[in-house]
């Protein structure tokens, strides 16, 4: 309630302000009812929002000194509020003491909205926007964690999860804090993203209570996500510098990204931005004009197709020569006289004339570029005595020459009379190792008996080894997959693709199920949950899987009351059973947890049941990402006509749960005989 309310009193003493600036308006004895009224307003919904802000004290969310802070100040602002409001109704007619009450009121609210917004959104949240300058970090020494996952939490979390605001008595800010986690326990798990907490509660449906970071504020994006997964995944190191890190580990390439994202934009260009209006006029099928970063001044200029390339259209970007820092004029057919016209851009830094008609002699037109750190002339017909021009830029760092006139001799002399400058004389190679894509499983769903499990990759030469027994298939375990395979049951597939000169896929892991004997009949015998009652027992033997995450489709029956027990009838002719399959949801954020035990009963008769084997489940050890997971049940031969199957939902969720205490769900959508 105090975070609905507390908007109210701020409008209503705010009206009251203008009122007082605007009371010559007014007859005397309206402006003074008018004024009663509102201050009565304002001093009740004062008072209700003290109260409840009381009462959301409790909830030991928040620092002492800030909470201290708050909790007075608002305390003190409803009883001056009474005071100023019985004064005001007295018969005193000291009116400029009066009004001089209902300013006191709007001081003190200002400040009480102010320690208020501080618990809520952190200190200097108003200031914070207009600060762009970024903190210098040593880029060499500095860890991972420093360069590029602070700033993500910084901008995402540490608002409520610092000293002087832990949600849930989790401190982001200082990492042995973080390290140590909050009342649900660890927020991280190193090594294991898909265990870790504070991964689930990002995950969750932004409508969800546990959600993280809460609706209405500024959400992860998919890539901080993936950063944010890669780094525990790595171990979640505080002090491991990049440099430390194996070049190909998906940490270092997403956090190399981030630095570029947070850090390279901390150049402070003095000059004002072109307006948004010029921007959308200067782009084109064939110009590409953006700041190159996020709210920079700063402009990049890109042309395509050089069919579609005019001089004018070079003359154009005139309008923004103080803010184009980045041209790329690559394959398009100017010349060197051409070049004056770039003698206008002086503030740009980065110049890309690769495979142009150039033979150098219009660089000279470039000594007005003072800026220029980078200049690209490969595929140019350049020789060492044309590019002399550049060599005396004052910020010049590199300058890329590979197929161009210059041979190799002409390049180390060069670098010799030149140290300074970078000279790149061949074209980029990445020599890294990729990575193969996952095999793919082609037929999907539920596989009839006639099916064959099949496997594909869109790369030739690829070769995939596979297991269907939890073993875990690598470059040189598991079984070489050469064609389709038959299966006898539902089974957990794991595969793996592999090809010399590339690193092994990731392990692909899915269950593929196989229909099995149909049963004449099948029955619920305790009622689903009323959420999740899909459609009944057909559920159970439809043919249809339900999807990981929508659990009111008809697929699912959802049980947290009852047990799970249905009773199945196969005739006069029942077939010999030897395995009975459960699939079930596993999606432990939502409560949904697989069963503690599975029962199978067998009988003659459909009141008259044996018991036939009893399964233990293993119980989750911690969160895990949501996935649809089967339970067999193996059988001695059985040929009964009528069975029963029992699965018992957790009764308590265990200490590390968020929920912990409460009841589990148990979400069945499928079972299968064979």
């Amino acid at each position: 309630m105090h975070p609905a309310l507390l908007h109210i009193p701020i409008g209503i003493v705010v009206m009251l302000v203008l009122l007082l600036l605007v009371r010559s308006q007014f007859k005397s004895k309206q402006f003074k009812k008018v004024l009663a009224i509102s201050l009565t307003m304002a001093t009740v919904t004062i008072t209700l929002t003290a109260f409840f802000g009381l009462l959301l004290s409790f909830s030991d969310d928040y620092g002492a000194d800030s909470l201290q802070r708050h909790k007075v100040s608002g305390l003190a602002l409803a009883w001056l509020s009474y005071f100023v409001l019985v004064f005001y109704l007295s018969t005193s007619e000291i009116r400029m003491l009066k009004h001089a009450g209902i300013l006191l009121v709007f001081v003190l609210l200002v400040f009480v909205g102010h320690t208020g917004s501080v618990l809520t959104h952190g200190e200097n949240f108003i200031l914070a926007p207009l600060q762009t300058s970024v903190p210098r970090v040593d880029s060499v020494n500095a860890s991972v964690y420093q360069l590029a996952v602070m700033p993500v939490l910084e901008k995402k979390c540490f608002s409520c999860h610092n000293e002087k605001k832990a949600k849930g008595k989790l401190i982001m800010t200082d990492p042995s804090k973080f390290k140590t986690g909050g009342e649900s326990g660890v927020a991280f798990v190193a090594g294991k993203s898909d265990s870790s907490r504070m991964i689930h509660h990002i995950l969750l449906p932004l409508a969800h209570d546990d959600h993280m970071p809460p609706d209405g504020k500024p959400q992860l994006t998919g890539f901080e996500i993936d950063l944010l997964k890669a780094w525990i995944n790595s171990g979640a190191d505080f002090d491991k510098p990049l440099a430390a890190y194996n070049p190909t580990d998906t940490l270092v390439k997403l956090a190399g990204k981030t630095i570029e994202s947070y850090y390279a934009s901390s150049v402070n260009y003095t000059f004002k931005p072109a307006t948004p209006d010029l921007i959308q006029k200067l782009n084109t099928p064939f110009r590409s004009v953006f700041p190159i970063h996020i709210n920079s001044p700063a402009l990049q200029a890109d042309f395509f197709v050089k069919e579609y390339f005019t001089i004018q259209s070079l003359k154009e970007l005139q309008q923004i020569n103080e803010q184009l820092v980045a041209l790329s004029l690559s394959k398009m057919p100017i010349t060197d006289s051409d070049l004056q016209l770039l003698s206008a851009f002086q503030n740009l830094e980065k110049l890309n004339l690769n495979f142009t008609n150039l033979s150098g002699t219009g660089l000279g037109n470039l000594d007005k570029c003072s800026n220029l750190k980078s200049i690209s002339l490969a595929g140019t017909q350049v020789t060492p005595e044309t590019i002399k021009p550049l060599l005396s830029l004052p910020n010049l760092k590199t300058l890329y020459l590979w197929n161009t006139g210059i041979d190799t001799t002409q390049q180390h002399q060069l670098e010799k009379d030149y140290p300074t400058i970078n000279f790149v004389h061949t074209a980029y190679k990445d020599e890294s190792i990729l990575t193969l894509s996952k095999p793919m499983l082609v037929n999907e769903g539920i596989l009839t008996q006639q099916d064959l499990l099949t496997l594909k990759h869109t790369m030739p030469g690829v070769t995939i080894r596979y297991s269907l027994d939890g073993t875990k298939p690598d470059s040189v375990n598991g079984i070489i997959y050469y064609g389709p395979i038959k299966l006898d049951e539902t089974v957990k597939l794991q595969a793996v693709a592999c090809k010399p000169g590339w690193y092994c896929s990731k392990l692909l892991e899915t269950t593929v199920y196989l229909e099995g004997y149909k049963p004449e009949n099948i029955t619920l015998l305790t009622p689903a949950d009323k959420q999740y009652r899909g459609e009944g027992a057909l559920s159970l033997t439809d043919g249809r899987k339900g999807f990981v995450d929508i659990f009111k489709e008809p697929s699912w029956l959802g049980f947290r009351e009852n047990d799970f027990v249905s009773s199945v009838d196969f005739g006069n002719q029942p077939p010999t059973l030897n395995k009975v399959v459960i699939s079930y949801s596993d999606n432990v954020g939502s409560y949904i947890f697989p069963p503690t035990e599975v029962q199978i009963w067998g009988g003659q008769s459909e009141h008259n049941f044996k018991l036939l084997t009893t399964e233990k489940i293993t119980e989750p050890t911690g969160y895990r990402t949501p996935f649809n997971g089967f339970i067999p049940v193996s059988l001695k031969e059985s040929n009964f006509q009528y069975y029963k199957i029992v699965a018992k939902p957790i009764a308590k969720l265990p200490k590390w749960h968020g929920g912990k205490g409460q009841k589990g769900w148990f979400f069945v959508d499928e079972v299968f005989f064979y």
